[in-house]
């Protein structure tokens, strides 16, 4: 039998010979395998001490750590690639090395399905009750099948919904609004769920799907029309003047360049409008926007709508204009925030 030291001795060995392998083959281009002899006769060895503890002894803590091994993809990559032109004994030790990867990291995610239970079919950021019981929401109106994958006449955009509600429901942060909907349904990188728009007309035909999650505000996900953009009525310079300011006074997100910002006005080079994220309160965008923009544009709310976005959120239109009405109501109103008011003042004014 295995002990758990010698179990994690052979995975550190394994983990060290399969990561260095890698490395010298597919980044440093070396495909001679002499200085690895001693390795690639003990890797095997390895492979079944790894695989004959975890399946005894099946503990979390060293299933997750056996689980960090690297993907072999780039050495499959390589055999690909190579399958005419390698010797065939470096071919058959790199597949050994391959097949050897995969069967540590098969077992390790059986074994944790198998521990999951009745949320086997949620990966793991959803193996909850809180969770299944949301998404068994749409399995019950019928765009989910009992597994949690789409039904055959499910679209992206239906997903993207029901990954919206889903998502504000478990308050997941910005990094992960998608990523996890997107694992959990095998979406590749050119369908990403966070890149789709929602159209006006596919968000009222959703009304239905809506009303399985009556708890959740939508109008953030609709896409912003895009004819909706700033009215430049001074011209480029003082816009590239007005950027300068709101970056330089921290309003703006440090990454904003000058080119995300033009495109906000339909100037520049930039081809598509990418939204500001604004740094500040939603107020203090409601109290700019008053200020620079109430005289020289039409729907500026709107406009505010598809070209700011707060904490990665478009702000909504009615919070905006009740912020201001209570702060035009206060006293104070007209120096809430002094530095906003001479910036908007200097960009109207020259």
């Amino acid at each position: 039998m295995v002990t758990r030291q010698e179990a994690v001795l052979s995975f550190v060995k394994f983990n060290k010979f399969a990561k260095q392998l890698i490395y010298d083959i597919c980044i440093g281009g070396n495909t001679k395998l002499t200085s690895y002899a001693e390795e690639l006769l003990q890797f095997e060895q390895w492979k079944e001490d790894i695989m004959l503890y975890i399946n005894f002894n099946p503990d979390p803590i060293i299933i997750e750590k056996i689980a960090s091994l690297g993907s072999p993809e780039m050495l499959e990559n390589y055999i690909n690639d190579g399958k005419d032109t390698l010797p065939k004994n470096t071919l058959d030790a790199l597949t050994g090395v391959v097949n050897a990867m995969n069967s540590i990291h098969d077992l390790c995610y059986n074994i944790n399905q198998e521990s999951k239970g009745k949320f086997r079919y949620l990966v793991d950021e959803f193996a909850n009750e809180e969770a299944a019981a949301l998404f068994d929401r749409a399995v019950s109106a019928g765009y989910l099948t009992a597994e949690y994958q789409p039904k055959g006449d499910t679209d992206n955009y239906t997903l993207k919904i029901i990954a919206f509600a889903i998502g504000e429901l478990l308050h997941l942060t910005m990094r992960h609004k998608w990523s996890h909907f997107e694992e959990q349904w095998g979406i590749n990188r050119a369908n990403k769920l966070s890149t789709l728009p929602i159209s006006e007309r596919q968000f009222k035909r959703a009304g239905k799907l809506m009303q399985l999650y009556p708890e959740v505000d939508f109008t953030m996900l609709t896409a912003p029309n895009e004819d909706k953009y700033f009215d430049a009525a001074y011209g480029a310079r003082r816009v590239r003047a007005l950027y300068q300011e709101l970056l330089d006074h921290g309003y703006i997100s440090p990454d904003t360049t000058v080119e995300d910002f033009l495109s906000i006005f339909n100037l520049g080079n930039q081809t598509t409008r990418k939204p500001i994220e604004w740094m500040k309160s939603q107020q203090h965008l409601s109290y700019f926007i008053h200020f620079t923009f109430s005289k020289t544009n039409k729907d500026y709310w709107v406009k505010t709508v598809a070209c700011f976005s707060v904490n990665g959120h478009a702000p909504h239109k009615g919070s905006l204009v009740t912020g201001l009405v209570a702060m035009q109501r206060k006293p104070n109103f007209g120096t809430f925030d002094v530095e906003l008011k001479r910036i908007a003042s200097k960009y109207n004014n020259g």
